[in-house]
């Protein structure tokens, strides 16, 4: 498991993993291209969380939660300096379903409508 570092100076952000910058993924799927932010749900954090859970998890199965881990995690990451080690960011998946329809879509399916 890795540990992942973030540290804010002014406007500027950096996150690290394991001493390294952490690639941003833009290739699995480009959300920010302004860079890594935290604190909040944007595009920032976005791209943030997908790049973790890439490096820590494979690309399907970022691809597949890195919504529900920003609003979970990187959304509440309100310091200008933080780490997450990789134990955490697998507990923080723990129980996290993601459905690929909108809720009145699941919702219908729940009440058997067709």
């Amino acid at each position: 498991m890795s540990t992942y570092m973030g540290l804010r100076l002014g406007e500027v952000t950096r996150v690290t993993v394991d001493g390294d910058e952490l690639n941003p993924r833009l290739d699995l799927r480009c959300l920010s291209e302004d860079g890594f932010e935290w604190g909040y749900v944007g595009s920032g954090p976005y791209q943030l969380a997908l790049a973790i859970l890439a490096h820590e998890l494979g690309e399907q199965r970022a691809l597949g939660n890195y919504r529900s881990f920003c609003e979970n995690t990187v959304a509440r990451l309100r310091l200008d300096h933080w780490v997450l080690e990789g134990d955490q960011i697998e507990m923080s998946l723990q129980g996290v379903v993601e459905v690929n329809m909108t809720l009145e879509e699941l919702l219908d399916k729940v009440r058997g409508v067709s």
